[in-house]
């Protein structure tokens, strides 16, 4: 019988992380998380190397889960989007490394960055923002989870299991937007996971705007999401954005 993760976690937290329930919870992300990675993810980084991060990434989310008290709504699905985000984060960044001329190699970088961010972290800035715009933090807590909890990271993917819980499509697609690139605009989630500022990011008039339209502060713009369709505020002129949901 496969074990709720709600349940492994709360098991393994309750009992300061005994032996006995944190093999429970290591075998259950072992046929969960490490044996339903992508191929293209073993392929990118060889499967020994894939499989150890995904276990490493995996423990270190659950760990913080709990020390957030955030499992009552966690899913297997969740725990499974973060840890190939941040795989393919990695793939990513091994593959700009690759394309530097070998001269700059010699030239120190700027910003020595640490291992890529945890995208849990980057989500929960932006839930941080949902809170301070109006919405309960129980509710942004819930939709996230929701929106992350795929298969299918589309942007009307993600803003159709949103709305499937109740949520109000304009809300809906405003926390899509927060989270997926669009044709010619990237999402506050890409922005975050890129390295830039969360202050620079959440200064932007049309981040603000989509976190306004998810927190239900007003109607979402007129335009609906088609082939050629912009974000509100968006401009043709913007580059493509990492698609972290798309890659994952």
């Amino acid at each position: 019988m496969t074990e709720e993760l709600q349940a492994l976690l709360a098991d393994a937290a309750d009992s300061g992380w005994a032996e006995e329930p944190s093999k429970r919870l290591a075998a259950a992300i072992e046929r969960r998380i490490v044996a339903e990675l992508p191929g293209r993810l073993r392929a990118a980084l060889g499967n020994d190397e894939a499989a150890q991060m995904a276990r490493v990434v995996a423990w270190e989310r659950c760990r913080k889960l709990t020390e957030k008290d955030a499992v009552s709504r966690v899913t297997w699905g969740y725990l499974a989007n973060m840890v190939r985000w941040r795989l393919a984060d990695v793939v990513r960044q091994e593959a700009r490394r690759r394309q530097r001329h070998p001269l700059l190699d010699y030239l120190p970088e700027s910003v020595q960055p640490g291992l890529l961010p945890e995208l849990g972290l980057l989500l929960d800035r932006i839930g941080v923002r949902l809170e301070l715009a109006g919405l309960p933090i129980g509710e942004v807590r819930r939709r996230l989870v929701v929106a992350a909890d795929g298969p299918g990271f589309s942007k009307h993917a993600i803003a159709a299991r949103v709305r499937a819980v109740g949520v109000p499509r304009d809300q809906a697609e405003g926390l899509a937007w927060l989270l997926h690139n669009g044709s010619f605009r990237r999402s506050a989630l890409s922005r975050l996971a890129a390295g830039q500022s969360p202050d620079v990011v959440f200064a932007d008039p049309t981040v603000r705007q989509w976190i306004d339209q998810a927190a239900g502060r007003f109607p979402g713009p007129a335009y609906r999401s088609s082939r050629f369709a912009r974000p509100p505020g968006g401009s043709w002129h913007d580059g493509l954005g990492l698609g972290l949901a798309q890659a994952a």
